[in-house]
C-alpha cells in the first residue's frame, strides 16, 4: 500500500533527527560529555525548526528570492503545498474557462436576461437586455423599476409568488408582443428572462379569430340545413321509403356538427377571456344539485348513479365554465358506461383543498393514451365516440377552464373497470 504524503513527510523528519541524534551520540560518547551534547543537540534542532519554520513562511508568502526549506518535514510539507496548489490553479483554470464560455453564451442569447437581488437590484444583464431595455453598465445595482417605468411590468415584478408568464404588447415602446417570465434562484436572487415571441404570439391569436369565425360562420348555415332535414323528417309520409334512413343519418350528423361547432366556440371564448373577466362566489353544492335533477330525469332508469355534495362548498371562479366541466364529465361517464353501470359523483373537501369527482364503471382507458385525452378532438375510441355523439372536445374544454381556475384534472383508468376524473381546486 502507497504511503500518503502526511506520512511520507513525518517518516522523512523521523529519519533526519535518527541521524542527526546519532552524529550527536558519537560524539557524546567520544567526548563523554554526554549532557552538553544533548543539550546541543536539542539547541540545535530548536534553531533549525526555527530556520525552517521562517524560510516556510517567506515562501509561503512569496517573498522575492525566498526559497522552501531543503530538508525534513518541512520540505516534504512545502512539496503537497504546491501539489496542492497546482492542482488548485488547475481547476480555478478550468473553472474560469466555463464561466467564460457560460458568460459568452448567455451574452449570445437572443433573450434578454437579467439577474436581480431579491429586492430588485441589477446584478448582471447579458446584451440583449441592453438593447431591450436601454440599460448601461453603470446601471449595475439600480433597481430595476427605475429604469423601466411600466406599471404592468413593476406589478409582475413585485409579485412574491410567481407561477406564469406575463405577455406585454408594445413593451418599452416597440409594437411588439413580449413574454416575461421570474425565475428564483440561489438564496433569493431572482432571473428574469424577456423573450420577443411577436410572430408567435399573432400566429395563436390568426389560429383563434379563425377558428372563432369560422364556427360563427358555419353556425348559421348549418342551422337552415338542420332545418329542412327535421321538415323533411316531418314529412315522411311524403318522402318515399328509401329516404329515411339517409334522412335520419344526415339529421345526427349535422346535430353533431352543431355540437362541434359550440363546443369550439366555447373554447375560443375561454382563450380570449371573454368568458373568464368575472369571477365571484359559486355555490357549487347548489349547481350539482341542479345538476343532478337533470341526470336522474335522463339516466335513472339504465344507470345506477350515486351523489355525494358536501353542503356550503362554495368555490371562488366563473359560473358558466365550471358548469361545463361538471356536465362535460358527468356525461362522458355515462357515455362510456354500458347501460347497467354505475356513476358516482363526489364533490367535497379536505386539507388539500376542493375536489370535483366522477367514478364510473365503464370501458376504462389504457395507460398509454392518458396523456393525450385532454388534446383536441383525441378519441380512443372514435367508432363508439361518434356513435354516442361526442365531439372529441370535451376534455380540451374541462383542461383550458381548469387552467384559467389555476386547478388541475387528474385521471385514473383501468381497461374494462372504469375511470376516475378529479379536478382539484384550491381554496383561498
Amino acid at each position: 500500500m502507497s504511503s500518503t504524503p502526511l506520512s511520507r513527510a513525518i517518516s522523512r523528519e523521523l529519519t533526519w533527527v535518527a541521524l542527526s541524534l546519532g552524529v550527536f551520540l558519537f560524539v557524546a560518547w567520544l567526548t563523554g560529555l554526554w549532557v552538553f551534547s544533548l543539550l546541543a543537540y536539542l539547541l540545535f534542532y530548536l534553531i533549525r525548526q526555527i530556520w525552517s519554520l521562517y524560510q516556510f513562511d517567506a515562501w509561503f508568502r512569496d517573498v522575492p528570492n525566498a526559497t522552501a526549506p531543503q530538508s525534513g518535514f518541512w520540505q516534504e510539507l512545502c512539496a503537497i503545498i504546491s501539489h496542492k496548489q497546482r492542482a488548485l490553479e488547475k481547476r480555478a483554470d478550468l473553472q474560469n474557462n466555463k464561466s467564460e464560455q457560460f458568460h459568452a453564451a448567455s451574452m449570445a442569447l437572443p433573450i434578454a436576461i437579467i439577474s436581480l437581488t431579491k429586492h430588485h437590484k441589477i446584478e448582471w444583464f447579458n446584451d440583449a437586455a441592453q438593447t431591450l431595455l436601454s440599460i448601461q453598465r453603470s446601471d449595475t445595482g439600480r433597481k430595476l423599476e427605475t429604469l423601466v417605468r411600466q406599471p404592468e411590468f413593476i406589478r409582475y415584478l413585485k409579485q412574491k409568488e410567481i407561477d406564469k408568464p406575463l405577455f406585454l404588447e408594445g413593451f418599452m415602446g416597440q409594437s411588439r408582443t413580449y413574454r416575461c417570465e421570474i425565475f428564483d434562484y440561489h438564496h433569493g436572487h431572482r432571473l428574469l428572462m424577456i423573450e420577443d415571441v411577436h410572430e408567435l404570439y399573432n400566429l395563436a391569436k390568426i389560429r383563434k379569430d379563425f377558428v372563432a369565425n369560422a364556427s360563427h360562420e358555419l353556425r348559421t348555415p348549418l342551422t337552415v340545413v338542420n332545418g329542412y332535414l327535421e321538415m323533411m323528417i316531418d314529412m315522411s309520409d311524403q318522402i318515399p321509403q328509401l329516404w329515411e334512413k339517409p334522412l335520419g343519418q344526415m339529421h345526427h350528423q349535422s346535430l353533431r356538427m352543431q355540437a362541434i361547432i359550440e363546443d369550439l366556440l366555447t373554447l375560443s371564448r375561454i382563450e380570449s377571456d371573454t368568458l373568464m373577466n368575472t369571477t365571484k362566489v359559486i355555490q357549487v353544492s347548489e349547481m350539482l344539485k341542479n345538476i343532478e335533477i337533470d341526470i336522474r330525469y335522463l339516466y335513472d332508469e339504465k344507470y345506477e348513479i350515486d351523489f355525494s355534495i358536501e353542503e356550503g362548498l362554495s368555490l371562488k371562479g366563473v359560473e358558466e365554465p365550471l358548469k361545463s366541466v361538471f356536465t362535460n364529465l358527468i356525461s362522458n361517464a355515462f357515455r362510456y358506461t354500458p347501460k347497467g353501470g354505475r356513476v358516482s359523483i363526489r364533490w367535497y373537501s379536505d386539507s388539500t383543498g376542493a375536489h370535483f369527482e366522477v367514478e364510473d364503471t365503464g370501458i376504462g382507458v389504457p395507460n398509454e393514451f392518458l396523456s393525450r385525452l385532454t388534446e383536441r378532438f383525441y378519441r380512443v375510441d372514435t367508432a363508439r365516440s361518434r356513435e354516442s355523439g361526442g365531439t372529441g372536445l370535451g376534455l380540451a374544454i374541462v383542461k383550458h377552464v381548469l387552467d384559467k381556475h389555476e386547478s388541475e384534472l387528474k385521471i385514473q383508468s383501468q381497461v374494462g373497470k372504469g375511470s376516475i376524473f378529479r379536478c382539484d381546486f384550491h381554496i383561498d
